[in-house]
């Protein structure tokens, strides 16, 4: 109970600052609507495709079951667009759009580079290994993204990037109360069980993701986060629900993310120490233990 309450409290922190640029817009930009088709001839745009390749069939190429064993980074077979839906061209579910306009970024005292964020889902989202920052893979995946953020303005968060602004709830977040909801709006498609669906046996990954179990996203995951879920629930969930008119209240967004949340999860790697904050001492003062 008291880590939920602590959750709902750093989400109340969060609207904050969270909600606040998207209120200036009343509308989302032609950014998400990137036509791959259009894409012509030649090794930059092979980059790209390669990219897009990489985010929407992730384990064929980089999963726990890759084609290719030495390729085998990830540590489930979840795609990349699993969460970043429509390869990451959907509003409101953790797009690309703004994302190369926006790095490098400093947090916990440190410079966060594009390739550092990458695999940083690799790690959490994947539940498996960094990929080799001089990798071509790496390579493609941001010329991917920057393909998609073309034209738009540096440092600026152009609307639907993020996720969409969910109010808190009126009650606690319930996993009871979720388990109802989940059986009614989620079930069908991710299984009694949360595993998902997968593809056929000659096919590698899933045509449904799993929610919870071994192959699913480890505990240190954004979707493993209770105001990370809610808020992606609420906007996208179930398929093919639109931002503007959400399918689930509220409230049943919040306890259905906690029920998700409740289930076993692989378990996160440790997070690094931050970075230390130095600060010149003074000519009369000794250096702070």
């Amino acid at each position: 109970m008291r880590t939920i309450v602590f959750e709902i409290c750093i989400a109340l922190a969060a609207l904050a600052g969270f909600g606040v640029g998207y209120l200036l817009w009343d509308k989302t930009s032609s950014h998400y609507s990137v036509v791959m088709a259009a894409l012509g001839p030649g090794p930059e745009n092979d980059l790209i495709r390669y990219g897009h390749a990489l985010i929407v069939d992730t384990p064929r190429y980089i999963g726990r079951s890759a084609e290719n064993p030495a390729m085998a980074y990830g540590g489930n077979d979840l795609a990349c667009q699993s969460c970043h839906l429509k390869a990451g061209l959907q509003p409101f579910a953790a797009p690309f759009v703004s994302t190369a306009a926006t790095f490098p970024m400093m947090v916990n005292n440190k410079v966060l580079t594009l390739p550092d964020r990458i695999n940083s889902c690799m790690a959490l989202g994947l539940n498996g290994q960094p990929l080799p920052e001089d990798s071509k893979e790496i390579a493609a995946l941001i010329a991917y993204i920057e393909f998609v953020g073309k034209g738009t303005p540096e440092g600026v968060r152009l609307p639907g990037m993020g996720l969409m602004p969910i109010a808190l709830p009126d009650a606690l977040p319930d996993s009871r109360r979720g388990l109802a909801v989940y059986a009614q709006h989620c079930a069908s498609c991710h299984g009694q069980n949360g595993q998902g669906e997968r593809k056929q046996p000659q096919e590698i990954g899933y045509y449904v993701p799993p929610l919870w179990g071994e192959g699913s996203f480890n505990g240190g995951a954004g979707m493993g986060q209770l105001f990370y879920a809610a808020s992606f629930i609420r906007a996208n969930m179930p398929t093919g629900v639109d931002y503007r008119t959400p399918a689930l209240t509220v409230q049943e967004a919040w306890d259905v993310a906690a029920y998700m949340i409740s289930n076993p999860h692989p378990i996160a790697p440790p997070e690094p120490e931050p970075e230390p904050v130095v600060e010149d001492a003074g000519e009369d003062e000794a250096p702070a233990p």
